[in-house]
């Protein structure tokens, strides 16, 4: 009963310390509307209307100074084997598999078009929404606005983001306020950001319009398109395990980058690299650090190309080890 206590009273003490303001308090944002306005003719006052719907906390100082000291200290990024095991699962796997024998045609399509395979579509939406069961459910235009007239350290980009997604959504006569998305303004089946959207989706159904909201039709198609126009290679490996000795530890990175060097460079080196791959291969090395050890792949250029969906190495690994689980379930359930 004492910690309830004290905890509203924490709570009431933060309210009365701070106090909701819309958007269009602030010169950033009547900035911002005006340029939308000379840049792309956007209605003001329809943009001030939908922009004071957002409402920023304003706290004191002491209040800012209060929630300062309490940070916590930046956590350690979670380790592979932990990341690996939320994605994936055996039900991932099994939804993975139904979402494949429903789509069957599309998927086919898709890949007969764009030359990605079917594993890593269904892949890619599983991880980013569970097959559309998870795409989030917060406003894109509030958790925009707040990125980019807040301080946050990415406000540029943000405040790219933002014109995108208004550009996005009167291109698809969709309502701004109406759209729901992830925490960090990523939207529809495939996750994808404004920018994303308006570059990438594509009418994979041929019914006159863009819809990653409620099309998985269309979130197939523009998955596949997204990783061509990133230049995925037709039938190109992905990764395989690699055992380094320590003096090459050094060549495995844990952020992600572009394969530079070729395999006869890696060879001449005194690296082991698999006799079946050719000397011409480009080639990179990374190292996903576990609970008590540390995994180290070879990695070829579609492994970089799925950091182009998600910069984060365990994101692209566990897409990679995903499709190959459905792609074994996939096959075995059709056998059977």
């Amino acid at each position: 009963m004492l910690k309830l206590l004290l905890l509203s009273t924490v709570l009431v003490s933060f309210a009365a310390s701070a106090k909701m303001v819309p958007a269009t308090s602030f010169k950033i944002t009547q900035n911002f509307i005006e340029k939308m306005v000379e840049k792309h003719d956007f209605d003001k006052d329809e943009l001030t209307t939908i922009f004071h719907s957002v409402k920023f906390r304003i706290t004191n100082k002491s209040s800012k100074k209060k929630r300062r000291r309490s940070k916590h200290v930046k956590k350690p990024p979670m380790s592979w084997d932990k990341y690996k095991s939320l994605f994936i699962t055996k039900n991932r796997i099994k939804n993975g598999v139904k979402f494949w024998q429903d789509n069957l045609a599309t998927l086919q399509r898709a890949e007969r078009i764009y030359r990605v395979p079917v594993e890593i579509i269904v892949a890619i939406l599983g991880i980013e929404t569970h097959y559309g069961n998870n795409k989030g459910a917060h406003s894109t235009l509030e958790t925009l606005a707040k990125r980019s007239f807040g301080k946050y350290r990415r406000r540029a980009f943000y405040q790219k983001e933002l014109e995108q997604f208004l550009l996005m959504t009167r291109e698809n006569s969709i309502a701004p306020l109406s759209v729901k998305g992830s925490y960090a303004g990523a939207m529809g089946f495939p996750q994808f950001i404004a920018s994303s959207y308006r570059h990438y989706a594509v009418d994979f159904n041929k019914d006159g319009k863009i819809d990653l909201f409620s099309d998985p039709i269309d979130a197939i198609g523009s998955i596949a398109n997204y990783f061509d126009k990133h230049q995925w290679h037709d039938d190109g490996e992905i990764a395989r395990p690699i055992s380094l000795d320590i003096k090459h530890l050094k060549h495995a990175k844990r952020a992600n980058f572009k394969p530079r060097r070729n395999a006869k460079h890696w060879r001449n080196k005194g690296l082991n690299i698999d006799a079946d791959i050719d000397n011409k291969t480009k080639l990179a090395f990374i190292r996903l650090p576990q609970k008590i050890n540390v995994d180290t792949w070879l990695t070829f250029w579609n492994f970089y190309v799925i950091t182009r969906y998600n910069h984060d190495n365990r994101y692209a690994m566990a897409v990679y080890q995903l499709s190959e689980k459905l792609k074994q379930e996939y096959d075995l359930s059709n056998n059977l």
